[in-house]
């Protein structure tokens, strides 16, 4: 594992640990608006702020632990496969066919 993987993988758990407080932290807030019988439409800044950054960090993460990216030209995925592997169409073999029906009229 590299070190850049191993960096990776510790920015997801920051941002993933940020992300589960941001979540505690809506709960509380919300517990504490029904328990004072107040209504508010939106959550408090912080809250908002803390859930973004976390989600940042946590993208970021993603970026770093993710492998480098393939091609998406057919060119060089069909340049790997053999033609045995690209012409072979399981849905074009018949198994039920003629070949007994003509073997007995001949007899």
């Amino acid at each position: 594992m590299s070190s850049t993987t191993t960096i990776g993988r510790i920015i997801c758990f920051i941002g993933f640990i940020f992300l589960a407080h941001a979540s505690y932290s809506t709960y509380e807030h919300l517990s504490y608006l029904k328990a004072v019988e107040r209504v508010e439409r939106e959550l408090p800044l912080d809250i908002k702020l803390e859930t973004l950054s976390s989600v940042a960090i946590f993208s970021l993460g993603v970026a770093l632990v993710a492998g480098s990216l393939k091609e998406i030209y057919v060119k060089s995925e069909m340049a790997k496969k053999t033609i045995d592997l690209v012409d072979t169409r399981p849905s074009f073999i018949v198994f039920n066919h003629r070949g007994r029906v003509l073997k007995n009229s001949k007899q």
